[in-house]
């Protein structure tokens, strides 16, 4: 039903307001720290008021993205201008809110800090945050920004940050998933594409090298999961301190999630219901209920253009 519905979209860049642009591209990751857009600025934009439209627009803009259906406008995508081609079609580079944490830079040294002291020195005030109490140790900034810290802090400790109007969240990966915003695609009915591939627990050949690094730098290291050469393989990292007992049984925790009876892969949607990185999305099965089953979405691409139309393709993540 919603393929024959009009679509229509708008763009706001700083103070200019674009309606009907060619398209744009949204992703979102829960495994990623940004969301990101790509928009793509038709000729008819050239000038505005007379002026060419590298003039009105620059890098640091406010971005908004909105798109719908009959009229009924939606905000898809909140950030900032990073880049911009200037070749024709203008391409418009954007980053969410962290773009704010790149503006940053900072030098410091650390014997022996925790996450909470770490982020209250490199955090801007106006933007709020939570965290794990946890010890990182001994740790060094050398001329990094606020975001390659955290993306550090990632790499080594699988500490994910998120940030999202204004408040940044600091935790595992899925600590960020909000499953009470649940949506429903039925396969044939309400789905643009399926490529999903139902999967028995006993088909899933996943390994697990989990690290977990202690404050004074000493690393444990344990391997869970199916030990085939063909198996493919996962690395997990914690901050310590933990003993192997506890590092596998966390590894193993995370491996439950994802070794289960469903759908793996990608399902692709109408641009409604708006899905989006960390919501649940039930799937039903017209031709076979019985697989019917509720998701993680880990990542959605949301696209818009005049061929392809207004659609969003949902990667699954574990069995909720």
């Amino acid at each position: 039903m919603l393929a024959y519905l009009n679509m229509s979209s708008r763009v706001t860049l700083g103070n200019v307001l674009l309606n009907n642009i060619s398209g744009y591209e949204i992703n979102e990751n829960v495994l990623e720290m940004s969301n990101v857009a790509n928009i793509i600025i038709p000729r008819n934009y050239k000038k505005l008021a007379e002026k060419p439209i590298l003039e009105v627009i620059k890098v640091g803009d406010i971005v908004k993205i909105e798109s719908c259906y009959n009229g009924l406008f939606g905000i898809e995508f909140t950030g900032y201008i990073k880049e911009i081609e200037s070749d024709l079609p203008l391409i418009i580079h954007c980053e969410d809110e962290t773009y704010v944490l790149r503006q940053t830079s900072f030098i410091k040294s650390y014997k022996s800090a925790t996450l909470k002291q770490i982020l209250t020195d490199i955090i801007p005030r106006s933007i709020t945050w939570e965290v794990p109490a946890i010890h990182i140790g001994k740790y060094q900034i050398d001329k990094a920004s606020a975001y390659e810290v955290l993306n550090d802090l990632m790499k080594r400790y699988g500490l994910y940050s998120r940030l999202t109007n204004g408040h940044l969240k600091v935790g595992l990966a899925y600590d960020f998933a909000d499953t009470s915003r649940n949506h429903v695609y039925t396969i044939g009915v309400d789905v643009k594409k399926n490529e999903l591939k139902y999967k028995r627990k006993d088909d899933f050949k996943i390994r697990f090298k989990a690290t977990a690094t202690s404050p004074n730098g000493k690393k444990v290291h344990v391997t869970v999961g199916s030990l085939e050469a063909n198996a493919s393989e996962r690395t997990l990292n914690f901050a310590g301190p933990m003993t192997e007992a506890q590092l596998k049984e966390k590894a193993r925790a995370i491996m439950a999630k994802l070794v289960y009876d469903g759908y793996t892969g990608t399902i692709t949607g109408f641009g409604m219901p708006r899905t989006r990185a960390g919501d649940a999305l039930e799937i039903r099965d017209k031709w076979e209920p019985e697989r019917a089953g509720k998701y993680l979405i880990e990542k959605v691409d949301i696209l818009y253009n005049d061929s392809e139309g207004y659609k969003r393709v949902n990667t699954l993540s574990y069995k909720i």
